[in-house]
């Protein structure tokens, strides 16, 4: 058993179990409903089909992943499913709901196929469409890259610190599978995954003192999900250079403009109204139920009786009214000032962190520390943002961060495979579990809070202490 913990080949065998094979195993859909009502014909010869079902049910296929397809094969102008497009998006911009003929001729994306992500993100999708004769073939596919991809993540998040014995490094790919695990099917059936790679790559390039390579990986998963810039602030303060010299400030600049050059430029160039659409589609974004502010305003309704459900418009679940509106215009400001203000407490403690244990941890504090400002004040909040903090978390020496992030996970699992319908409805019980993720994630943010007071404590004490031996007696 203690052989299996400390060898880093049997743990990362075991994270590749869970990313690339348990996680994607689930049907479509249509799929699922199919086998489920083969099972209920004829329960007897179907025993193993029965027991695999509750499984099944738990990782089906997301309806993201048939947007992919769509948009995917629009593009390629082969047959695609037009509803789908615009049952996941519901109410948007008229720019939204042109679509081409599938006539076997390209379609320049933005310009002729409208689509809410950066270009950065088409090869992830049109790759494995274009060895996919279907859905059912695309789904595997699409989530083995992702999966792919969130063991790299881990890979460079482990190798930040070149120093970890192989104990901490079978330790760290368990907990990266243990996380990933919580997340379920939301970590290989979105497009987040790309993100946290370039996060984790971030990270590393923080860890070995690059800054340039920090502000460029930043600046790639912006391109991919655009709120992650607001990371490069705190994961900036964290490192010392690049507010103590020119340079190294100049070198970060420098690197997030190429990052988010490659990954918006290709849009600018194929269709300037595309990429003024884009904007546009994620500026008329509404208040989303799962934000910490859609949480609060859905128990607010609740308690005085005026439960409003949510509506689907422009990808997500929204709240309507006066106030809704209001708070998802100040959440901007509010996110701003959340991730600025924990940026300084960041520069403080690298101020104070010496190039030890807890120098290196710091790094890791002010990148999952900016996601979860990102995840708290910001107007959108998809439970697979969650994502990123996959490879954030796993090197913490505090049990409690990896343990409260799994926890959020695992509780917006929990509503989305099993009740979401209570929570767009606003009914107790998916009040209740949008309440119970956003109290583990204040225990997260808690916790990366009281690291940083620590860091902070201790270096105050460590110069009084100097200054007392500097004084002649």
């Amino acid at each position: 058993m203690r052989r299996a913990v400390t060898n880093p080949r049997s743990a990362f065998l075991a994270a590749a179990f869970i990313a690339c094979l348990w996680c994607n195993q689930g049907p479509s859909a249509r799929r699922y409903a199919a086998l489920a009502s083969a099972s209920a014909e004829d329960p007897g010869t179907h025993t193993l089909l029965r027991a695999w079902l509750p499984v099944a049910f738990l990782y089906r296929r997301s309806a993201d992943e048939e947007l992919y397809f769509a948009v995917a094969n629009a593009i390629r102008g082969a047959p695609y499913d037009r509803e789908v497009l615009l049952q996941k998006r519901g109410e948007s911009s008229p720019a939204f709901r042109r679509m081409p003929d599938a006539d076997g001729h390209f379609h320049a994306p933005y310009a002729e196929v409208p689509f809410e992500y950066p270009a950065l993100v088409l090869p992830f999708i049109l790759v494995p469409a274009a060895f996919a004769p279907s859905f059912d073939v695309f789904a595997p596919l699409f989530g083995a890259l992702m999966g792919a991809l969130l063991l790299l993540a881990l890979h460079l998040a482990i190798d930040s610190v070149p120093s970890r014995n192989d104990g901490e490094r079978a330790a760290m790919w368990l907990g990266g599978g243990a996380l990933v695990l919580a997340q379920g099917g939301l970590a290989i059936q979105r497009l987040d995954a790309i993100a946290t790679l370039f996060l984790a790559l971030a990270l590393w390039g923080a860890a070995r003192r690059k800054p340039a390579l920090m502000g460029f990986a930043i600046a790639l998963a912006a391109a991919v999900k655009i709120t992650p810039i607001l990371i490069l602030v705190p994961l900036s303060a964290a490192l010392p250079e690049t507010w103590r010299t020119r340079r190294a400030f100049l070198a970060v600049l420098a690197g997030a403009a190429a990052g988010l050059a490659a990954g918006f430029l290709p849009m600018l160039v194929v269709s300037p109204r595309g990429f003024g659409e884009f904007l546009a589609y994620h500026a008329a974004r509404g208040l989303q139920i799962e934000s910490t502010y859609g949480t609060v305003l859905s128990i607010a309704r609740s308690l005085g009786g005026t439960p409003t459900p949510a509506t689907l418009s422009f990808g997500s679940y929204n709240l309507g009214g006066p106030v809704a509106a209001w708070l998802a215009e100040a959440s901007s400001w509010i996110l701003l000032a959340a991730t600025v203000a924990f940026a300084v407490q960041v520069g403080r403690a690298a101020r104070a962190a010496a190039a030890d244990a807890r120098g290196r941890e710091l790094f890791a504090v002010a990148a999952l520390g900016g996601a979860v400002c990102i995840w708290l004040f910001g107007k959108v909040f998809s439970p697979q943002y969650l994502t990123w903090g996959i490879p954030l978390a796993v090197g913490f020496s505090a049990r409690r961060i990896p343990i409260a992030l799994g926890a959020s996970m695992a509780i917006a699992q929990t509503y989305l495979r099993g009740f979401y319908d209570q929570v767009v409805g606003m009914r107790p019980l998916g009040v209740t579990a949008l309440t119970l993720r956003t109290a583990a994630l204040l225990v997260l943010a808690v916790a990366l809070w009281q690291l940083i007071a620590r860091a902070i404590g201790d270096g105050e004490r460590a110069r009084a202490a100097d200054a007392r031996r500097a004084t002649p007696s």
